[in-house]
């Protein structure tokens, strides 16, 4: 029964968020087929060091999360455990606003000071995900979760990969037939 919890509850999460988030980077032209998922992001005139700053400034918002978490499997695990974090935090406070009151208060500075206090907190649980998870789902065996997360980890990027080159395939065929035709 834990395997099939793992599997419906992190592996195809995790493999269809990987699907999104590499799919995306592909057709952003941040990964090429002849390119590594675990190279991608690498500074390409030093490649022993990582995305630079700057560079990392020109990524989109949650690829720029996912290399600022680590990048690879845990960084991804870890930004999908942040957005779940904070997008249950948001949806606990809508459910128990009580009228126009609790959303005024918000704009005090203690609120504000609050919420990036707690934005931080959240971060941190993130990038201990493996400790956080245990406490949100009934887990049996831990190491069976983290293998379903894992293998839909790499199944997730494996098909957004083969995606992309059948797209590519695609497109070319496209333009041998319409150079044929001219």
């Amino acid at each position: 029964m834990d395997l099939i919890k793992a599997i419906f509850y992190a592996g195809l999460p995790v493999q269809v968020f990987t699907f999104l988030m590499v799919y995306y980077a592909y057709s952003k032209g941040y990964l090429t087929s002849d390119i590594t998922i675990r190279d991608a992001f690498k500074d390409k005139k030093n490649p022993e060091r990582k995305l630079s700053k700057a560079n990392k400034k020109s990524l989109l918002f949650l690829h720029s999360k996912w290399m600022t978490f680590g990048g690879g499997f845990y960084g991804l695990v870890a930004l999908l455990t942040f957005i779940y974090i904070e997008l249950d935090q948001t949806v606990q406070f809508l459910i128990h606003a009580t009228g126009w009151q609790s959303f005024l208060n918000l704009l005090s500075f203690n609120a504000i000071l609050g919420i990036i206090i707690e934005s931080f907190i959240n971060m941190l649980k993130a990038l201990l995900w493996f400790s956080y998870w245990p406490d949100v789902f009934d887990m049996e065996n831990v190491a069976i979760w983290f293998i379903a997360s894992y293998l839909g980890y790499r199944l997730g990027a494996n098909l957004a990969q083969r995606y992309v080159v059948h797209l590519e395939k695609k497109a070319l065929d496209v333009d041998v037939c319409v150079e044929e035709t001219d």
